[in-house]
């Protein structure tokens, strides 16, 4: 980059800092400083906490600063690598950036989270990494180079990866896959395990439960992911789950489900009796709480198979609750 390059960089690079990022000179000692303090540092935190602008990736071999022309991908906005050991940083930027602790918008940190995977992949990148601290790109240290100024969408990347299999599960989940994974194991507790909370004021002791529950998932992981992300991600699951399994809405669906329940009791005998004909049947039943939940989700611009995903059932359940006439 020449200095005029180099200037216009480092003002943008700025500008989309946290207000004030983990930062360090060496790596194991980290601290919390402002913007111009931690842009002096070697290394440092350039996502927003719980917002994900920069895809980075932790090559370590010889060679890492052209991984990405080696494996036939698009060029990344910046490179920043170890002059000590030819290892480096390869970093995309997004067009536009995603929150990474919203459960009513699992759709998008999904597919990222698969695009991060298979980009780990091709690049052979360290699955290990944690991804909260970077190489500085301008700091003096590293050899650092700027590639492009262009902004990826998502697709776009994807147009380069072939998806399947990813992002991994389990113990093996790595980046944006772990807030996925916490997402799908803790909400699906969540759903059931509210109930035995239900009390006047429960909120405080329904938010420290999820807490504690996303707490413990996160430790399984190779890389945990950091306290703030844990944090937003139980407020997010515990806001949603308090507002939409409240104790008046479970009963107004069990009082629906016995009323329906009830009338085709009734039916059921007249028939015996022989006073319907045996054509009559019993009339389809359906959840108004999980209604209610495939409706505001469909609001929100999701897919029949991302709101299967989120609720754990099928795509064909969701079209046939999307026909339903809201009462």
């Amino acid at each position: 980059m020449n200095t005029e390059q180099s200037t216009a960089f480092q003002l943008e690079l700025f500008e989309s800092l946290p207000n004030k990022p983990y930062c360090t000179d060496e790596l194991g000692v980290t601290f919390i400083r402002s913007k111009t303090t931690a842009i002096s540092k070697k290394y440092l935190q350039v996502n927003q906490p719980c917002v994900t602008t920069y895809l980075v990736f932790d090559v370590d071999r010889n060679g890492a600063v052209l991984a990405w022309y080696d494996n036939n991908l698009p060029a990344p906005y910046w490179t920043s690598k170890n002059p000590e050991n030819g290892h480096a940083h390869i970093v995309y930027r997004l067009k536009v950036p995603f929150c990474t602790s919203d459960i009513a918008h699992l759709e998008p940190i999904r597919y990222a989270a698969a695009i991060q995977s298979a980009l780990v992949q091709r690049l052979k990148a360290d699955r290990g990494y944690a991804g909260l601290l970077t190489k500085n790109p301008c700091h003096p240290h590293w050899q650092n180079q700027c590639w492009t100024e262009h902004e990826y969408t998502l697709d776009e990347l994807a147009d380069y990866l072939d998806l399947r299999g990813h992002p991994l599960k389990g113990h093996e989940s790595i980046g944006l896959g772990r807030n996925c994974e916490l997402f799908d194991n803790v909400r699906h507790w969540a759903y059931k395990a509210i109930r035995q909370y239900w009390a006047p004021s429960y909120k405080r002791k329904w938010n420290e439960a999820v807490y504690k529950h996303v707490e413990a998932l996160n430790y399984g992981f190779i890389s945990p992911l950091p306290v703030s992300e844990v944090k937003s991600i139980a407020k997010s699951i515990a806001n949603w789950t308090y507002r939409e399994f409240t104790p008046a809405k479970f009963r107004q669906s069990q009082a629906k489900k016995g009323s329906k329940g009830g009338k085709a009791g009734s039916k059921e005998d007249k028939a015996k009796a022989g006073r319907i004909s045996k054509g009559g049947g019993r009339p389809r039943s359906h959840d108004p709480l999980l209604l209610e939940s495939i409706v505001s989700k469909k609001a929100l611009g999701l897919s029949n198979r991302g709101i299967a995903d989120d609720l754990n059932i099928s795509p064909s359940t969701v079209s046939k609750y999307l026909k339903i006439p809201l009462e």
